[in-house]
């Protein structure tokens, strides 16, 4: 019986998967735009998340569908989106903030045409759900989708957006692509109702670049204020800043008067960096933070916008008009912190090399006083040592000379002086041997 062909294997052609490979790959298709078919009102609500956990904006968004009798499902533990009978939901968290997005139908002729129209009654969320949201509202935004009327004079779409909106200082822009080039009017003003407002108009906006116009409003918006959020501290540390630049000049020039205490300057210099540390560590996520969302806010209006709407002002330079100007003072403030800090590193280390170097002289100073002072004590320990040997010669001799003494005094013809005066070079000899070898000795043991 032939041998059968082993089965290929699926994956000829590659080793094993990343654990992650999947996860990774599917990120693109995650949380698909929405598809909006106008007219539409989308309402958009953005709080500050700090300090609230996500099981607590879960419960939050099961109360909402206990409250219509429909069935709580999440789709994920950072974003839902859910078809009601009247309106569809779409909640997203993000690190430092989450959003809220309530679409609906509307009647065309409910708003188009009348002055500033009432907007949060035709909500068909629970108003109590949406005030009860968890959290600090951020940006509360009504957009508003509506078919143009392609045969209307442009003026008079224009005078309408504004009363629509409610103001004579009207900005408006062409959206990029698509079939229908559809306009965009704003005046970015928060009303008493708490919400600001968009007005999208086209006479054939396709469902899908319906909702990524909407997503688009609502990302630009949200972090144009996330971005700005670093303008205030920025502005509060320009006095502070400017302080301890005015203290380090000051330290700086005391450095070179003689009658300044190196040590006391140098602690100053470390106290002032410690402050300068301390700010850069409180400050330094929130502007980079600015500074990332100011990228995105950049990125979404280069993707939406075209050139602006016949005799009035574009969105893209309305925003950046206020925008720029505030990331410059955070970027600059950025600079003066980093440049602050480095200053002081600096002066810091050229004080403590000259305390380094007066403390090498005062060493120095010291071992040569250490040095006279040794020397002074061979000097003096040879002197005694001199005396040493000098006194035990002498007592060596008297006892030689007792017993010449006795010995003469015994019948021996010896002059105890002959032999006293004789005994002295070779006893002061031994005695001297004796303490070389006793020094030699005790050296040996030292080392």
């Amino acid at each position: 019986m032939p041998d059968l062909p082993l089965p290929a294997p699926a994956r000829p052609l590659m080793p094993p998967d990343h654990p992650e490979r999947r996860t990774l790959n599917d990120e693109i298709h995650a949380r698909p735009t929405a598809r909006i078919r106008h007219p539409a009102l989308v309402t958009h609500i953005a709080v500050l998340n700090a300090g609230i956990a996500p099981e607590v904006e879960h419960a939050h968004l099961r109360k909402l569908f206990e409250s219509i009798g429909a069935r709580f499902s999440l789709d994920e533990p950072h974003f839902m989106r859910a078809n009601t009978e009247n309106f569809t939901l779409k909640w997203e968290r993000h690190g430092e903030f989450s959003r809220y997005s309530i679409t609906q139908p509307i009647a065309q002729d409910a708003v188009w045409g009348a002055d500033e129209p009432e907007l949060s009654h035709l909500v068909r969320a629970p108003a109590d759900w949406l005030r009860s949201i968890p959290g600090q509202t951020l940006t509360a935004i009504h957009i508003v989708l509506l078919r143009a009327d392609p045969d209307a004079p442009p003026e008079e779409e224009i005078e309408r957006a504004r009363a629509f909106l409610g103001t004579a200082r009207l900005c408006g822009a062409w959206l990029r692509g698509g079939t229908s080039r559809a306009r965009v009017y704003a005046n970015f003003t928060i009303r008493a109702d708490g919400f600001t407002r968009f007005l999208v108009m086209g006479d054939r906006l396709q469902e899908g670049k319906a909702g990524r116009i909407t997503a688009g409003l609502v990302e630009m918006e949200t972090y144009r204020v996330m971005a700005l959020i670093g303008f205030a501290p920025a502005r509060r540390l320009g006095g502070r800043l400017a302080a301890s630049e005015h203290q380090l000049a000051e330290l700086t020039q005391a450095i070179h008067k003689p009658e300044r205490d190196d040590v006391g300057l140098l602690g100053e210099l470390m106290r002032l960096a410690g402050e300068n540390e301390m700010v850069i560590a409180d400050h330094t996520t929130r502007f980079s933070a600015s500074k990332a969302y100011y990228g995105i806010v950049q990125q979404r209006l280069a993707d939406l916008f075209d050139e602006p709407v016949a005799h009035l002002m574009g969105i893209g330079p309305f925003v950046q008009r206020r925008l720029m100007p505030a990331m410059a003072t955070i970027d600059a403030t950025v600079h003066r912190m980093n440049q602050l800090s480095e200053r002081v590193s600096r002066t810091s280390a050229l004080l403590r090399t000259r305390v380094e170097i007066q403390t090498e002289l005062q060493n120095q100073d010291l071992l040569r006083s250490l040095g006279n002072g040794q020397r002074m004590q061979l000097h003096l320990q040879q002197t005694v040592e001199g005396l040493s040997i000098a006194a035990i010669t002498y007592y060596a001799s008297s006892l030689v000379h007792h017993m010449a003494e006795a010995l003469h005094d015994g019948g021996l013809h010896v002059s105890p002086e002959l032999v006293t005066g004789a005994s002295i070079p070779l006893i002061a000899g031994v005695v001297w041997w004796t303490t070389r070898r006793l020094k030699s000795h005790l050296a040996q043991v030292i080392e």
